[in-house]
């Protein structure tokens, strides 16, 4: 296919701000085949919730379609392999195929199992034009991989997607032209999250992304929120966020083992500059930047801490800081259970759970006073280990000018951490969850966030931005205008709200207020099951709530500011 691209009659330069996507055809059945080591001539089929959603060419040849169940595929191509969809898998050979690339282009972005992009302004100065530089990169990539390689060209990210299920060059200033044309079912690729927009669209008349570009971008806004101004943008041309480097897969890391175990921090400290440097040096070798690292101590027992830092200034120093750090925070959780949980205790990592098992309670002093404030256990620490978590180039860790100089608070914030250990600064986020509650994510200030419910899953029914300010859970009378108690079905309000009742007796009327909605939650496990009523209000004095009805009461479960 690149010759499609690569004999343009007309060779145009590479100009600012255009994308190639390069895209493998049917990504889910050639990981499938590699994975099984099947013969590229043997049917594969991919199987995702009872239906097909990939299947290779010779399964295509004998009449296997997407969307037909493993039965169809039987009665029509009794020999061809059946095989569920393996995420990871889809995952980890695409990363390790596409790593020939690495020697050949300064930047790319994975932007999913199967699809890469390549910013063409990164290679004005090794090729002469598009086509050479496409036909240059799927040459390398073919002859690496074996893979069939479908190239695009168009001004933003999205449209080369487009592009490149065309095999088609995009010439510059025809983005939107090219998009305009698109059936509005094309969303689909810029994820889970514009789908869910496409059978509204469809609806109400919008068959083309031009005709959605068409609308006012207020308006959309207004009617779909956050999802209707992404899914606005993308089909008027203009890019929705830019393009991160790619992360190396090569792993980089280095260990030391002690020969006698020490219990003193600063001891670790002075080692682990040394061996901070040796990684630094490597990865500098390599024309890499290192942007986290992951800190790993053992101890005699075979008890380990384990965390991931981000560092924007990383060099030995602030490595052999947050080991200190680390190391001061095990520790504590190690004088407060005593010296047989510092033993057997669980181990601690970067995850919210072990984060809260060792956050300093204040206040508080065990009978026994544990071990010496420098011991990290009875026995000592044997080996420490860092690993170069994530990699990139120097341009991607390169900050704008025009970012603001937080060093200072920076140097604050670290400055408490060193003082109280590194739970004593959280910083939020978010992660998956139909309530806010569920949704608040507290990771300790430069640490790698790790949700304990993916962001990036289906949340049917969950709350979308703009998000409360403030989460509670406040028992409260939601009443009508004749001052009963306003009932909740799945079909809606049983009657207008008309004033809420708070604890103190006070009592304020609701100017405004949103349609409701139902969810239900943890219906699969009855101790974790909850049915609720959401509904959106403004009271009179301009109080902006999310109020939820559950168990037959109303609660305020979140403010807005």
């Amino acid at each position: 296919m690149s010759a499609d691209v690569a004999a343009e009659s007309t060779a145009v330069r590479i100009d600012d701000h255009r994308t190639l996507v390069l895209s493998v055809p049917d990504w889910s059945a050639v990981a499938a085949a590699t994975e099984h080591d099947l013969s590229p001539r043997t049917p594969v089929a991919v199987l995702s919730g009872g239906q097909v959603v990939a299947a290779n060419a010779p399964a295509r040849a004998a009449g296997i379609a997407l969307g037909n169940n493993k039965r169809a595929v039987g009665y029509r191509c009794p020999e061809a392999h059946v095989v569920a969809w393996d995420e990871e898998a889809d995952n980890r050979h695409f990363s390790a195929g596409v790593g020939a690339l690495e020697e050949l282009v300064a930047r790319f972005t994975l932007l999913s199992p199967g699809t890469l992009a390549i910013p063409l302004d990164s290679l004005k100065h090794g090729y002469a034009d598009e086509p050479s530089a496409v036909e240059a990169l799927i040459s390398a990539l073919v002859s690496a991989t074996g893979w069939e390689f479908f190239p695009g060209i168009a001004g933003t990210v999205f449209a080369a997607v487009l592009a490149a299920g065309q095999a088609r060059r995009v010439e510059p200033g025809e983005t939107a032209e090219f998009l305009a044309v698109q059936p509005v079912s094309t969303l689909e690729y810029a994820g889970a999250g514009a789908t869910e927009l496409i059978d509204t669209f469809t609806q109400l008349g919008l068959r083309t992304l031009g005709d959605l570009a068409a609308l006012d971008a207020r308006d959309v806004n207004s009617r779909f929120g956050a999802l209707g101004k992404r899914a606005h943008d993308l089909a008027t041309g203009v890019e929705w966020t830019p393009l991160s480097d790619h992360v190396r897969e090569e792993r980089l890391n280095v260990e030391l083992g002690l020969d006698t175990p020490t219990t003193r921090s600063d001891t670790l400290g002075f080692l682990t500059r040394q061996l901070a440097a040796e990684l630094l040096t490597a990865v500098r070798s390599r024309g890499l930047v290192c942007t986290q690292i992951t800190i790993e101590l053992i101890a005699v027992s075979g008890q380990f801490s384990k965390r991931t830092w981000r560092i924007e200034d990383m060099n030995e120093n602030t490595i052999a800081d947050r080991l200190r750090w680390q190391a001061e925070g095990w520790l504590a959780g190690a004088t407060r259970q005593g010296p047989a949980a510092a033993r057997t205790g669980p181990q601690t990592g970067s995850g919210p759970q072990a984060q809260a098992g060792s956050a300093p309670q204040i206040g508080t002093a065990p009978d026994d006073p544990g071990p010496d404030p420098e011991d990290f256990s009875e026995e000592g620490i044997i080996a420490v280990g860092l690993v170069a978590a994530e990699l990139t180039t120097p341009i991607g860790a390169t900050r704008s000018l025009f970012d603001e100089n937080t060093g200072q608070v920076t140097h604050t914030l670290e400055r408490l951490q060193g003082l109280f250990g590194p739970d004593s600064v959280l910083v939020p986020g978010l992660q998956g969850g139909w309530d806010p509650a569920e949704t608040n994510l507290w990771t300790p200030w430069q640490q790698a966030a790790s949700p304990v419910r993916s962001p990036g899953a289906p949340w049917p029914g969950a709350l979308h931005a703009p998000r409360p300010t403030t989460v509670e859970h406040l028992p409260i009378d939601v009443l009508a205008a004749g001052g009963r108690p306003v009932g909740a079905r799945p079909a809606g309000l049983e009657s207008a709200p008309y004033a809420i009742r708070f604890p103190t007796g006070t009592t304020e009327e609701i100017a405004d207020y949103s349609g409701s909605w139902p969810v239900e939650s943890g219906w699969w496990d009855p101790a974790k099951a909850i049915y609720r009523t959401r509904l959106q209000v403004v009271t009179g004095s301009g109080q902006a709530l999310l109020l939820s009805k559950e168990n037959g009461q109303w609660y305020i479960t979140g403010r807005y500011r």
